[in-house]
């Protein structure tokens, strides 16, 4: 394994650096052996298998699926807990949520994956101290994490686990990403698909002539407003 990550570990190009060798090991397999190279990828952490909270956002995330595949995105989640459990907490969301997960569902059992994301309260902050240590620890953060074709991390999202996350808003990300991929824009504030754009400001006005031919407005030199390209 430390061989395999020596080899890709350029090629790959991670740059987040809270990560250990060991987010990167299992983020090396899974990229390698769960999407292929013209893919992204959304990567997202559940606190525990049977959270109401987390049940609906991978029924949800199972709804959508036919939107990231459109996208060409592989969608991987990881939860704390074992195999036979997640087999079990599957078939509740698929019944709760009337879906069918066919993504994978990464175990996580001590809980070392989602440390590294800096997932877990420190000890006694949320529980009463009569509590086990074990169960002491309450996860407080759920992340979502896209990695683009070249395996870069593109966005990180965090938020508590009591927040359902909402997976439209993943898409549109997404959408942003995948159109500056190929145009060198940027999108507005609660910009949509099909909604004009703004023109990066490394470009200039002679090569934006060129580069934008369905015209441009440039109401200020850095400020140019300009209709979507369309994503090759």
């Amino acid at each position: 394994m430390e061989r395999f990550v020596a080899q890709h570990a350029a090629g790959f190009g991670f740059f987040f650096s809270t990560l250990t060798f060991l987010m990167l090991t299992i983020f090396f397999l899974l990229l390698a052996r769960l999407i292929d190279s013209t893919q992204f990828a959304v990567v997202m952490t559940f606190s525990r298998d049977f959270d109401p909270v987390a049940t609906t956002e991978l029924g949800m995330i199972a709804k959508l699926q036919q939107e990231f595949e459109d996208r060409n995105v592989s969608i991987i989640a990881v939860s704390k807990d074992n195999k036979s459990t997640h087999r079990a907490w599957i078939e509740c969301i698929e019944e709760l949520q009337d879906c069918k997960i066919s993504f994978p569902l990464i175990c996580d059992v001590d809980g070392s994956v989602l440390r590294e994301f800096d997932a877990y309260a420190k000890p006694n902050d949320c529980c009463e101290q009569s509590e086990p240590k074990q169960q002491n620890e309450l996860l407080l953060i759920g992340s979502v994490v896209i990695i683009d074709v070249d395996k870069r991390i593109k966005y990180i999202l965090k938020c508590p686990s009591t927040i359902g996350r909402n997976f439209y808003e993943i898409l549109r990300v997404i959408d942003s990403l995948q159109l500056s991929m190929f145009h060198r824009v940027a999108t507005p504030a609660n910009w949509m698909q099909g909604e004009d754009v703004l023109i990066q400001n490394t470009v200039s006005s002679v090569a934006a002539q060129s580069m934008f031919t369905k015209g441009f407005v440039a109401i200020k030199e850095w400020f140019r407003i300009t209709p979507q390209p369309d994503i090759l």
